[in-house]
């Protein structure tokens, strides 16, 4: 494949997408969860309880400000209803969520805690226990205070089965969840901040664990971004050689391989022109949604997503095929307004295929 005119290869949006950048969210944990205990011990676990409760400062304010909420207002239900990841629509759509309402609260019942799952399949129960529970209640506890407006949210031990999410404050009424498959832009919209929001946990986890750690933290941010994208590489790896196809950057772009994720292109928006190949992949993002809450923190907040985005995209396509040189001619979290990709594999380049540089001056 070379140089094209990108066609978006699925739908626009789909909750199974949703659901792939929802899990993302427990990924992330994980992947600190692990670097975090191996290289600082359990002690180090509150480092990242303290980043926790800042994302969900980050989360309240930013829903407390959204423009729904001076249409709408800020109860109990208007919170749940536009909440910005995707856990209750998820849940709600599968028909595991239940809410009810009284004078005083709206409450959430699920089959268990989110992420609990997903986690205990990758760490086993105690250390799944362990990680939710320096998450779920700190976020908890950031999104009221920077929601503010009257509203306290609580939930149970994440042990507990079922488990319930008790958001009190004025005039509850039960909210309406799982219809976002019959709202396209919504979805979009859910996705997008979905996804944007793992630059959140990332940023104030990694802020954290810099500020106790110093130089021993930005390694331990870093090995925790390298696994997020070697955990997914190394899947489509196996993948493409359980479909007997050879590890190339075209079969990695594919919808088998990378982006499966996001087939309608509307979550990572790229340029339409791209030139992708057995050893190239040159492609232009020209909206990211992690790059723009990096910098709602400035500077401090770009450094760290560029700690994250090296070594997660080496990660990434280093798993897939250790022979990828990962490199950009420009990158959102260096401060650039679009990430060019110029990632190539050597042995597998041809005549055909332009240098990054060459790419970067075609018209």
């Amino acid at each position: 494949m070379n140089e094209t005119t990108a066609e978006p290869a699925g739908p626009p949006s789909s909750l199974a997408s949703l659901r792939t950048f929802q899990d993302y969210h427990w990924l992330m944990l994980k992947v600190f969860h692990e670097a975090v205990r191996r290289e600082h011990g359990s002690e180090g676990l509150a480092a990242i309880a303290r980043g926790a409760r800042r994302t969900g400062v980050y989360r309240g304010t930013a829903m407390h400000d959204a423009a729904t909420s001076f249409v709408h207002g800020r109860g109990p239900a208007e919170l749940l209803e536009r909440w910005d990841t995707a856990e209750w629509e998820l849940a709600a759509a599968d028909g595991a969520l239940t809410a009810a309402a009284d004078e005083h609260a709206v409450t959430l019942t699920l089959p268990e805690a989110p992420g609990r799952a997903y986690l205990t399949e990758l760490l086993g129960e105690e250390a799944a226990l362990t990680a939710l529970r320096h998450y779920w209640p700190e976020l908890l506890a950031g999104i009221a205070q920077g929601y503010r407006s009257g509203v306290e949210l609580t939930c149970d031990d994440v042990a507990a089965t079922p488990w319930t999410l008790r958001v009190a404050g004025p005039a509850p009424r039960v909210p309406v969840l799982g219809r976002l498959a019959d709202d396209p832009l919504r979805l979009i919209e859910v996705n997008r901040r979905t996804t944007g929001l793992l630059a959140a946990f990332q940023m104030y986890v990694s802020l954290e664990l810099i500020a106790a750690y110093d130089a021993s933290g930005e390694e331990t941010v870093r090995q925790a971004a390298y696994r997020f994208g070697a955990d997914r590489g190394g899947v489509i790896r196996e993948r493409m050689l359980a479909l007997g196809r050879p590890l190339t950057m075209a079969n990695f772009a594919s919808t088998d391989g990378l982006q499966e994720r996001d087939p309608g292109e509307t979550v990572f928006v790229f340029s339409e022109r791209q030139h992708i190949s057995d050893g190239a992949y040159y492609l232009d993002c020209t909206y990211c949604p992690l790059a723009e809450v990096w910098a709602s923190e400035g500077a401090e907040g770009l450094r760290v997503g560029y700690l994250f985005d090296s070594s997660n995209h080496r990660g990434l396509f280093q798993s897939y095929n250790p022979a990828t040189e990962v490199r950009w001619t420009s990158v959102k979290s260096r401060g650039d307004q679009v990430c060019r990709f110029r990632f190539t594999v050597p042995e597998l380049l041809t005549a055909d295929d332009p240098t990054p540089e060459e790419f970067d001056r075609m018209v």
